[in-house]
């Protein structure tokens, strides 16, 4: 009885917006390269990639709201609509299945997103939530304004921005874009044909290989720019700061640009050259450091 009494207390003491949520369960069938869009301005977006020639659509949606599934197999959209105005404040989590090799777009508000096994594309915007991406997808691009950003594995071209949270890039390849103004940016793992790192309160850490011709280019207003890079690095360096330090391990010291201010520059190549690296922070400090 004891037991009884305290499993309804708990049950009467859930959110209105849980003991309201409705399961839902669909499926329809997809082509292996489909187009998925997927809508939840509020709550979850789970998305995993999979061997099955269908899309399917698990979870909960809340009070208010109903789910959306329909488009022919090439092309499907899924969304979470509000039976009467907007959706904006109803919570909804779901759990997407798609081919793996699907493309797939989605949108938030105040949601959290994460795609797991997808190798075509991956687009994903939230304002209030983070963002998670891991697996060998093509093309990757990825907005969060309140929010972490966290890729893992992707191939091709990378596009990830953040306004408040950290982007953290891990054993990616191709091409990458990756920006954060109160945040960090994180880098660590693979090889690129082409970095381009931007931050404006928040430090730079890169720890990456890169490809023989390859360019690297870091801008930073506050925070710090560390570079980890092998010592046997063929590359052409051009670093420059308004008044922070650098610190070189790879060849000679940095230079003051003129006597009546704090700026340092800095140009050497190592090895025969190659790739070209370009590093531009103002008040934040340049460290290039040997990898070990």
């Amino acid at each position: 009885m004891k037991r009884a009494a305290l499993v309804l207390v708990a049950v009467l003491a859930l959110p209105a917006w849980l003991a309201a949520q409705t399961p839902v369960d669909q499926k329809r069938p997809a082509a292996p390269d489909a187009k998925v869009s997927i809508e939840n301005m509020s709550g979850s977006v789970k998305v995993t990639g999979w061997d099955r020639a269908e899309v399917q659509v698990k979870g909960t949606v809340g009070d208010g709201a109903e789910l959306s599934f329909d488009g022919p197999e090439k092309e499907l959209q899924i969304e979470v609509e509000a039976e009467h105005g907007s959706p904006m404040g109803i919570k909804s989590d779901l759990e997407v299945s798609v081919p793996a090799g699907a493309s797939v777009s989605i949108e938030g508000f105040s949601a959290t997103i994460s795609v797991t096994g997808v190798t075509g594309s991956v687009s994903a915007e939230t304002v209030n939530g983070s963002i998670t991406q891991a697996g060998a997808a093509k093309d990757v691009q990825l907005e969060s304004v309140n929010g972490s950003i966290d890729v893992t594995k992707a191939t091709g071209r990378i596009q990830a921005e953040a306004v408040n949270g950290t982007v953290t890039v891990r054993d990616a390849s191709g091409e990458l874009e990756a920006a954060a103004v109160n945040g960090k940016v994180l880098v660590t793992g693979g090889s690129f044909d082409r970095a381009k790192l931007e931050s404006v309160a928040g430090n730079v850490r890169f720890e990456a290989g890169l490809s023989a011709r390859a360019t690297l280019s870091v801008e930073s207003v506050s925070g710090s720019v560390d570079l980890f890079l092998p010592a046997g690095i063929g590359a052409e360096f051009s670093v420059s700061t308004f008044s922070g330090d650098i610190v070189n391990e790879l060849g000679p010291a940095a230079e003051k640009t003129s006597k009546w201010t704090p700026g340092k520059e800095l140009s050497f190549t190592t090895g025969a050259g190659g790739a070209r690296v370009t590093v531009e922070t103002l008040s934040g400090a340049v460290n290039i450091r040997k990898k070990q």
